[in-house]
């Protein structure tokens, strides 16, 4: 990653506006992030009930645990393995910061990674939603 894309990444880290959609960078680089497999079920995506009571999926929980210690990174790995309908999936969370009916912590940055940004691996309405770097 060169040194205007790393600068770039700085900025919108601090100022953890909109979810930044990011091609060929490891998920290893990032400190306090709570990494969710782009493949991951919808069931463990979302959360499950509990006899009566809805209860948060464990990304969740542990998202919430590290925010209590400062900025925390919700990254979602590699979005453009899956197919393009699946990619949906992950609207709710870009657009409204939310999964179900948990709000993500006001000290979480969302980041997407990919491996190709090309046109065609990446669903349309995930990438609008997205800055890119």
């Amino acid at each position: 990653m060169n040194k205007e894309r790393v600068n770039l990444l700085e900025n919108y880290m601090q100022s953890g506006l909109s979810p930044l959609l990011i091609e060929n960078i490891p998920s290893t680089v990032f400190d306090n992030a709570v990494i969710i497999k782009a493949n991951v079920d919808r069931l463990a995506l979302n959360g499950h009930y509990e006899n009566i009571e809805f209860c948060p999926p464990e990304w969740y929980r542990e998202l919430i645990e590290k925010s209590k210690k400062g900025s925390v990174i919700l990254l979602i790995e590699n979005i453009n393995e899956i197919a393009l309908e699946e990619q949906t999936k992950f609207v709710e969370l870009l657009k409204y910061k939310k999964v179900s009916t948990f709000d993500l912590p006001q000290n979480c940055l969302i980041i997407a990674t990919c491996s190709d940004l090309s046109v065609h691996k990446i669903n349309e309405e995930v990438y609008s939603l997205c800055a890119q770097i």
